[in-house]
This record gives C-alpha cells, structure tokens and sequence, in this order.
C-alpha cells in the first residue's frame, strides 16, 4: 500500500523486499517521510491559530478605534451642552468657572481616550511580536531548506553478512 503526502512525496506500507536490511531501510524511510508529514501539518496548524491571534488583533484595534471616535463625538456634544447651559445661566457665574467646567470636560475626555490608546499600542505590539515570529520561523525554514538531506534509496550498504557483522562486533567486544 503506498500513501502520497503532497508535494510528490510517497511512502509504501507494505514490505518491497524479504531482504531484512531493504524493509528496515523502507520501514526508517516511511518513518522519516510520516515525520515530515507530521511536521508540515503542526507548521500549518500553528500558522493557522498565527493567522487568527492576528486578525483577531486588527479587529480588537479596530473597536479601540471605533470607541476613541465614539468618545470624541461624546466628548462634543457634552461640551456644547455644557456652553449652552453656561451660556443661559442667569446665576452669574463668572468666566474663569466656566472655562474650568469645560476644561474639566475636555480633560477627562482626553484621559479617556489616552487609556483607549494604550490599550491600542498593546494589541500593536502583540501584533508585531506575532509578526516577528512569522518572519523567524520563515527565515528558520528558508535556512533549513538549504541543507535538506536527500531521502535514502533505501538501501544499505553492508561489506559483509549480518552475520559476519555480528560476531565481528563480538570479537571486538572481548578485546
């Protein structure tokens, strides 16, 4: 049986050979193939949840956005609510309370919208950091690439008898 893995890649189950040393060659060359199987599939799951972490960012940036704009147009009508009312005020009050009354509008307003801005360069820098990482692991693959080892032929190479091997080691062992 033999599965084909993308890219041109295929691997047989079954034993091709009775020689012992031809299917443990096949048997390590499907492992390494089903390895590189399992490892493009966790690249691509990551990048996935990568991808996702990273809209999910732009679209919290965006709300931030849409609340600082909301904020300003609050921030608006309170002030000309409140230069109206100061304005039709028959008690008297005079100028420089008045210009407190808007200032003290004015600066919560900016505080506010500091707050909502600092929230905004967080999901920045996370972005970035997401970025940053993206770009890593693409340098760390390119580099990879460059010193791919071939997959083997599958077969080995022996000057003797397993046999042979066997004992030589033995004898080896003894000395």
């Amino acid at each position: 049986m033999s599965i084909v893995c993308g890219a041109g890649d295929s691997f047989s189950l079954g034993r091709s050979s009775r020689d012992p040393h031809t299917a443990y060659a096949t048997q390590a060359n499907n492992q390494v193939m089903m390895n590189n199987l399992l490892s493009k599939m966790k690249k691509a799951g990551k990048a996935m949840v990568d991808s996702g972490a990273k809209t999910m960012l732009k679209t919290d940036m965006v709300f931030l956005e849409r609340e600082v704009k909301q904020r300003k147009q609050s921030f608006g009508v309170e002030v000309y609510e409140l230069m109206e009312s100061l304005e039709s005020d028959t008690t008297g009050m005079d100028t420089a309370t008045k210009e407190s009354k808007i200032r003290l509008a004015f600066d919560q307003a900016r505080k506010d919208i500091a707050v909502i801005q600092a929230k905004m360069e967080v999901k920045q820098e996370e972005l970035l950091v997401l970025e940053r990482k993206a770009m890593h692991g693409q340098q760390h693959q390119q580099s990879q690439a460059q010193f791919v080892i071939p997959p083997s032929s599958g077969v080995v190479l022996n000057n003797g008898q397993p046999m042979q091997q066997q004992q030589q080691m033995m004898d080896h062992d003894e000395y």
